[in-house]
């Protein structure tokens, strides 16, 4: 996208005939936001905000926003010295991670590690044990087990916060099925775990989500950043809040700022978003394993955006407007088209449809696919593109605006995100017009999970520091 103004549109030229062109558009164009529905987005989002920040329960009850206190205070300083270990579970796959900070510079190296199938439906405490067996190995392999380490711990499961190092487990998901552990606190199921095996000089210091983890990163790579956001398989933010602002905090507080998780995959659960849900969005609902949740997730993230795709195409053709009203069987099979074809298509052209061709091959359609197939799938994928932009851009304008900053840097990782070729420079440009008196920039946060997670160790021991030496 070359020019500065927010896409509304796909800039794909429909050359269709007249009755075609009708029905294209009349399926289609519903996707895309318009004005009016995007001003009811940044509304809504901002009432559920501040419900969700509400010491009345049933005000909080009334959103269908987390507002998750992570209890971490401050984002890196660059004064930031030591060494600091991060656990990321996030799956079956895990990582150890070392980041070696000196003056807020980090240097990190990391080793691979899996959770033995075995492991995934027996009791909790095997899981556990295995992930400090894999501290063990790590510390071991670099000559480290005589040093002493901060450990900041990525658990991406859901999970109630009651402090910066306590995490309650709500439930397993992905491929974790452990009959216990569920109103656990995974802290203490790790710190047990280390101490029975004796040989790990390990203090667990912070326990965090990608999306939090995505926020420091950011602000590794730059100062100014107060937001993150995850935009890939799911969708998610965070952002630096005013604890005068987090009303249902109640205790003792030392600070002026705490690191919000907003958990915005859920945005809408409440019904709130039902008035920019298309049928398709609703056909995917009902056919994903958690029906009724993560409703704005479902309407852009990476899981779900090729199957809406993929849900118009199947109706386009049997209203006889693609591919000669012909059905393949991997046009009716979920997951045949994703978000990858999707960005695929995106970085096509005018002179060149190799990969919209590439993806028509995928749905076993080449044989019945025209030129007006090719313009019409690629309308579609960028209908489904600037849908994207404008939901995520409305929510994001929304937290520009509440924190007031002149200012603002949003670190982003996902993806969805990286890989898509214009997503970037549309969320630009609809921030532009969206909130203009914040000047806002995205930056490519990656590896929030990991070094996230010892960044947040690193600022959790750089407090606790401080606070012992008043």
């Amino acid at each position: 996208m070359k020019n500065n103004s927010a896409v509304r549109r796909p800039l794909v030229k429909l050359s269709l005939d007249e009755d075609k062109l009708r029905k294209v558009q009349e399926v289609i164009d519903p996707l895309m936001l318009t004005d009016d529905q995007i001003k009811r987005v940044m509304e809504t989002l901002s009432r559920e905000m501040k419900l969700g920040l509400s010491r009345d329960e049933s005000m909080r009850r009334q959103t269908s926003l987390q507002m998750e206190n992570t209890y971490v205070r401050e984002l890196l300083n660059g004064t930031e010295n030591g060494d600091f270990l991060a656990l990321d579970l996030g799956g079956t796959n895990f990582r150890v991670l070392l980041c070696e900070m000196q003056n807020g510079v980090c240097k990190s190296l990391s080793r691979n590690y899996n959770v033995p199938v075995s492991k995934l439906h027996g009791p909790a405490v095997h899981v556990f044990d295995h992930l400090a067996a894999s501290i063990h190995n790590f510390l071991s392999e670099e000559k480290k087990l005589h040093c002493r380490f901060p450990l900041g711990f990525t658990f991406s499961f859901p999970m109630i916060q009651e402090g910066l190092k306590k995490g309650i487990l709500v439930t397993w998901t992905k491929s974790f099925a452990c009959p216990d552990g569920k109103g656990e606190d995974a802290v203490q199921l790790l710190e047990e775990a280390i101490a029975r095996r004796g040989d790990i000089n390990v203090d667990v210091v912070a326990v965090l989500n990608d999306t939090t983890g995505t926020l420091m990163a950011g602000s590794y790579l730059d100062k100014k950043c107060g937001i993150g956001l995850i935009m890939g398989t799911g969708c998610n933010a965070a952002y630096v809040e005013d604890v005068l602002n987090v009303d249902k905090w109640i205790g003792s507080h030392r600070g002026s700022d705490v690191v919000i998780d907003i958990e915005w995959g859920a945005f809408g659960d409440n019904g709130s978003l039902d008035f920019v849900k298309t049928e398709f969005d609703q056909v995917v609902d009902k056919n994903s394993n958690h029906v009724g949740s993560f409703t704005f997730e479902k309407l852009l993230a990476g899981h779900y955006i090729g199957d809406i795709a993929r849900l118009v195409i199947l109706r386009l053709v049997e209203d006889g407007v693609m591919f000669n009203g012909k059905i393949s069987n991997e046009l009716k099979t979920w997951k045949s088209f994703t978000a990858e074809h999707l960005s695929d298509v995106e970085r096509d052209s005018d002179d060149d449809q190799t990969n919209s061709w590439q993806a028509i091959r995928d749905l076993g359609l080449e044989s019945e696919a025209s030129k007006d197939d090719i313009l019409i799938l690629r309308y579609l994928c960028s209908a489904l593109s600037i849908r994207a932009a404008q939901l995520v851009s409305s929510c994001c304008s929304v937290l520009l605006k509440h924190m007031k900053r002149s200012e603002n840097v949003i670190a982003i990782d996902g993806s969805l995100y990286k890989y898509h070729p214009k997503l970037h420079d549309m969320i630009t440009a609809w921030l532009k017009e969206l909130v203009p008196s914040v000047e806002s920039r995205l930056i490519l946060a990656e590896d929030g999970s990991g070094r996230g997670a010892a960044f947040v160790a690193a600022v959790a021991v750089r407090l606790s520091n401080a606070a012992g030496d008043k």
